[in-house]
């Protein structure tokens, strides 16, 4: 009764009176039960908010663009990993809707988990589709979670074409932990529009007993054939960072980017158990000095 009271507050008056750090501070405790710790941060999670709040490299916010970092990505690792981009569209209006294929994905330029996979247009209702797209555009989504690196982006709607897998499945999404240019840990998302789970694994491909949000999945995992090659191509978009997360799509046609995550759960989403959080933590080494 408690936590929900103190939740309502938070979300309906204190975040929109707290700064940046009171908001993390709050935000933090609510959800993990934790004080968070900013001088020094120990925690990954800590951690990923003490950048949050500090780092304000400029490459973080053109990597946060769903458009720009389409160039770094083929500048980096080649344009045959990004996943084709039907248009880029100031908003959905029915004529848009009528050019887009049959099955498709839409994604909002400027904010995280805006997302709506379009399996078959002529199941869905347009006008609800064009609603969800300008409520989208509507949302300042550095004010509503505090990341920075999505202030001013245009806020555009892109359609990419929809990846499936043999079986007609969404492929599963592999998630890269990097540490200064080199993935040391990785976690794969199994059905995300279904019955989710979600594993983590260390770069040997050893299983991690670690959880963030979702139960893990019991089932014997067959790992594809091109994982070494999104290793590598994590470490390489990576590069020049001293944390990311690198979001890949696998299918036997080849490594697709998804996507480059600064700040993963905005910080929020610690691992349990809490020493694996600490032991992610003292992978990365921040200069906390002038704070």
């Amino acid at each position: 009764m408690i936590r929900t009271i103190l939740n309502k507050l938070f979300w309906g008056v204190y975040r929109h009176m707290a700064s940046d750090e009171q908001y993390a501070r709050a935000r933090y405790r609510l959800t993990t039960g934790r004080k968070l710790r900013l001088n020094p941060p120990v925690t990954l999670s800590e951690k990923i908010n003490w950048l949050k709040l500090n780092d304000r490299s400029e490459l973080r916010r053109i990597v946060a663009d769903r458009t720009g970092v389409r160039q770094f990505v083929a500048d980096r690792a080649g344009p045959e990993h990004l996943i084709p981009l039907i248009g880029i569209y100031d908003k959905i209006t029915h004529e848009v809707w009528k050019s887009l294929p049959r099955q498709f994905v839409l994604k909002a330029n400027h904010g995280s988990g805006m997302v709506k996979v379009v399996r078959d247009k002529n199941l869905e209702d347009p006008e609800k589709i064009i609603r969800m797209t300008q409520a989208w555009r509507q949302t300042d989504y550095s004010e509503f979670g505090r990341e920075w690196v999505y202030k001013d982006l245009p806020r555009t709607i892109l359609a990419e074409e929809l990846l499936l897998t043999n079986e007609g499945k969404v492929p599963a999404d592999y998630k890269f932990f990097c540490f200064e240019g080199r993935t040391v840990l990785f976690q794969i998302d199994f059905d995300r529009y279904g019955d989710h789970t979600r594993n983590f694994y260390d770069r040997a491909l050893n299983r991690v007993n670690a959880k963030i949000i979702y139960e893990p999945n019991e089932q014997k995992v067959v790992f594809p054939d091109n994982l070494q090659e999104a290793l590598t191509l994590a470490d390489r978009l990576s590069e020049g960072f001293n944390f990311m997360r690198v979001d890949l799509y696998l299918t036997r046609k080849r490594v697709w980017f998804g996507e480059m995550t600064n700040f993963p759960g905005n910080g929020f989403e610690a691992f349990s158990p809490y020493e694996f959080d600490e032991k992610m933590g003292r992978l990365l080494d921040l200069d906390t000095s002038g704070q």
